[in-house]
């Protein structure tokens, strides 16, 4: 389980793990959609090898993950426009389109886990779930063990 919070029996962690592999569905179809320029490709693959290890992404993340990518593109665009003319910065339309594809942007990242906060959240889970491996009785055993 991935993202899981709170304190669950083994049978729960169980279900929802296998829930969890359901709902995300296959990976094999993880590729840039054709619509995508060449820089949001790259931005995709980039982002899929960095996540490779994680097994978050499924193929039902494809549109998610695409909307990243453009907006990603688009921000990187927009960062170009203004650092060449900083007049563009006082431009209403290029500040909202701006503006915009930033609330893009942060939305993709929480959805698919690629800000810091939604990092730390899953290592927090992951430790908690460490953690809580070990049972009282896990620790009463092991005493008795060493007797």
């Amino acid at each position: 389980m991935e993202a899981k919070t709170g304190t669950i029996t083994k049978e729960e962690e169980q279900k929802r793990r296998n829930i969890e592999k359901l709902t995300r569905g296959k990976s094999d179809k993880l590729k840039p959609p054709n619509y995508l320029n060449r820089n949001q490709k790259k931005i995709f693959r980039y982002i899929i090898a960095e996540l490779d290890e994680s097994k978050l992404l499924g193929n039902l993340d494809l549109f998610i993950l695409s909307r990243a990518c453009v907006s990603i593109d688009q921000l990187q665009n927009f960062d170009k426009q203004s650092n060449a003319d900083p007049m563009m910065l006082l431009e209403k339309n290029f500040r909202l389109a701006r503006d915009s594809a930033t609330k893009d942007f942060f939305r993709c990242c929480n959805e698919l886990c690629l800000s810091p906060q939604s990092r730390a959240k899953l290592s927090i889970a992951a430790v908690h779930q460490e953690e809580e491996k070990k049972t009282l009785m896990d620790i009463l055993n092991e005493e008795d063990d060493d007797d």
